[in-house]
């Protein structure tokens, strides 16, 4: 069974373990502010008023995405990824719903989300959950790879 629970700082290890190889895999390189992130990203989110999640089926990690405060724009979700072996299983949609739930539930206005053209399904994923196309809010900081910046209200 699928469950998605706040990332321990403990877990850390487990969030870097599946999204930086995922990253490199793309073709992308790990740019320093993913290096600091990963290092910490409980602490990290959580200092913006966000949060990390670590999706898991089983004792198994298969997902993580994490949530960033942007003050008065809202949240913006990062990061996220899901396993191989995960994929096709509702895990990626499950991500996104609990970060737009957490979003409404500290009373952000939107959640934004930074993505490359080469991730379709995600982009996909993304579109029918309702996500379109956005301007960068103010508080977002936009990565060199960035290609789609899209937002849904909440």
């Amino acid at each position: 069974m699928l469950t998605i629970a706040p990332m321990t700082p403990e877990q850390a290890h487990e969030f870097a373990a599946i999204w930086i190889p995922w990253l490199e895999g793309m073709g992308r390189v790990v740019e320093a502010e993913d290096a600091a992130i990963m290092a910490d990203p409980a602490t990290y989110y959580g200092a913006s008023g966000g949060e990390a999640f670590l999706a898991r089926i089983g004792e198994e990690t298969v997902g993580a995405v994490a949530v960033k405060g942007l003050g008065d724009s809202g949240f913006e979700f990062c990061k996220l990824v899901v396993t191989e072996a995960a994929r096709g299983h509702g895990a990626g949609r499950a991500l996104v719903q609990k970060c737009l739930d957490f979003a409404a539930e500290q009373g952000g206005p939107a959640l934004y989300l930074q993505s490359f053209k080469a991730l379709d399904v995600a982009l996909g994923l993304y579109e029918r959950m309702g996500f379109t196309d956005a301007p960068a809010p103010p508080g977002m900081n936009v990565l060199a790879r960035t290609q789609v910046i899209m937002a849904k209200a909440v």
